[in-house]
C-alpha cells in the first residue's frame, strides 16, 4: 500500500459561547482548524486534523499547517502508511519541531491502517482499557455568577468535573476559585488552570489563598521551572500541561516529581505516536495523565477517544469532547457522548469521515508522481 495523494481544507470552528477566555487576557471566537485527507492506491482514505487554539497559546500557529505541507507531504508521498513509525521518523527528518502540523499526517496513517486491519484505532494503541472515559468541562473566565450558571448547565448534561479559568487577575482568581469549589458537588471536582497566566509571585500567592479548597491547580506559569517553584510551595495537587512537549520533558518531571497529573495534547506532541509513547511512560511511572488535544471538531474529538479509550482506567484522570465546544463541524459520525463520558466508535480505523459539505476546496494537494 501507498500513499497516493494529500489533500488540506481548513474549517472555522466558531466557539459556542461566543468568546473563550483563558490566561493573561487571550481569547479566542473562532478557531481555524486543517483537515488533510490521505489516498492511498488500496482505495484507501484516512483523515486527521489540526487545531492550535489561536498562535499565542502554544507554539503553533494555525495558518501554518498548510505551508508545512511542503516539507511534509514530499517526504510521505508513495511511502506506506501502515508504517507508523517510519512515516513518523520521514517527517521528523523533513521538518523539525513544528509537531502540531504533523499531527493530521499522523492520525491519518493510523485511521488508514485500522481501516486496513478491519480494527478501530483504540484497540491498535494497545487494546480498549476504558470503555467510556470521563470528560471534564471548561468554565471560562467570567463573573462567578456565570461560573455558578455554567456549572448548573454541565452538571445537568452529565459532567463531573470542570476546569475554571484563571491567570488573568489573580486576585479575582482566588474568588473565582472559592467560588466554584463551593458548589461542588458529592464526587464533583474541579482545577483551576491559569494556562501560564501568573508570575510565581502571584501563583505564591493563590496558591496560599485557596490551598482550604482542594481544588488542583494547573500549569500556574509559563516554564516548566516557575512551575516546579510553586509546586514546591503549594499543598495542592498539580497539573502540568503546555510544558510537557515530548518524552524528555516528561521523563523531567517523573524524576522531580513535579505533578500529580499530566495533560497530554496530541497536537502539542506531535501526533498519536508520540502520544501514546508519553501516556505509556507517565503511567508506568504512576501518574494519572488527561488525554485531549488543543481544539478541533469530531475528527479531532475521535482521535481523543481512541487516545483515551486506550489508557489504563485507574491512570486516566479525564478526557474531553472537543467538538462540542463549536458551532460548525468537520466529520462525522462524532464519537458518543453519554452520561459526562466519551466513548471511541467500534468501526474500523478512527471510525469518523470528513464533512464534504464544510470542507469546501482543498488549500493545498499533493499528488504521487
Amino acid at each position: 500500500m501507498k500513499i497516493t495523494s494529500l489533500r488540506a481544507y481548513q474549517v472555522d470552528l466558531p466557539y459556542v459561547g461566543g468568546t473563550y477566555f483563558w490566561g493573561k487576557g487571550n481569547a479566542i471566537r473562532v478557531a481555524p482548524t486543517t483537515v488533510i485527507v490521505v489516498e492511498t492506491d488500496a482505495g484507501i482514505i484516512g483523515c486527521g486534523e489540526s487545531c492550535p487554539i489561536g498562535g499565542n497559546y502554544l507554539a503553533a500557529y494555525p495558518e501554518g499547517v498548510v505551508p508545512a505541507l511542503a516539507q511534509l507531504a514530499p517526504a510521505v508521498m508513495g511511502q506506506d502508511p501502515r508504517h507508523i513509525h517510519r512515516i513518523e521518523r520521514l517527517m521528523d527528518n523533513a521538518l523539525m519541531g513544528h509537531p502540531y502540523a504533523k499531527t493530521a499526517i499522523d492520525a491519518a496513517c493510523w485511521d488508514i491502517l485500522g481501516q486496513e486491519c478491519g480494527l478501530p484505532v483504540s484497540v491498535l494503541l494497545g487494546g480498549v482499557l476504558t470503555d467510556g472515559g470521563p470528560m471534564y468541562r471548561v468554565v471560562p473566565q467570567k463573573s462567578p455568577e456565570e461560573v455558578n450558571r455554567e456549572m448548573a448547565e454541565h452538571r445537568a448534561a452529565g459532567y463531573r468535573q470542570f476546569q475554571i479559568k484563571v491567570g488573568n487577575d489573580w486576585k479575582g482568581d482566588i474568588d473565582r476559585i472559592h467560588a466554584a469549589a463551593a458548589i461542588l458537588e458529592p464526587g464533583e471536582s474541579a482545577f483551576a488552570d491559569a494556562n501560564r497566566g501568573w508570575t510565581v509571585r502571584e501563583a505564591v500567592q493563590v496558591v496560599r489563598e485557596v490551598r482550604d479548597t482542594g481544588v488542583m491547580i494547573e500549569q500556574p506559569c509559563p516554564s516548566y521551572e516557575e512551575c516546579l517553584h510553586v509546586r514546591s510551595r503549594c499543598d495542592l495537587p498539580m497539573k502540568l500541561d503546555e510544558c510537557i512537549t515530548d518524552l524528555k520533558m516528561a521523563g523531567r518531571l517523573v524524576a522531580d516529581q513535579a505533578a500529580e497529573v499530566v495533560c497530554l495534547k496530541i497536537s502539542n506532541l506531535g501526533g498519536l505516536t508520540k502520544a501514546r509513547r508519553v501516556r505509556d511512560f507517565l503511567v508506568e511511572h504512576g501518574l494519572s495523565v488527561v488525554c485531549e488535544d488543543t481544539w478541533g471538531g469530531e475528527i479531532t474529538t475521535a482521535a481523543v477517544s481512541h487516545f483515551a479509550a486506550s489508557c489504563p482506567e485507574s491512570y486516566l484522570y479525564n478526557t474531553t469532547d472537543l467538538h462540542n465546544y463549536n458551532t460548525a463541524s468537520t466529520g462525522g459520525p462524532p464519537p458518543e457522548v453519554r452520561d459526562g463520558k466519551l466513548f471511541a466508535s467500534t468501526q474500523p480505523g478512527l471510525g469518523v469521515t470528513p464533512l464534504a459539505s464544510a470542507l469546501g476546496e482543498p488549500l493545498a494537494e499533493y499528488r504521487a508522481s
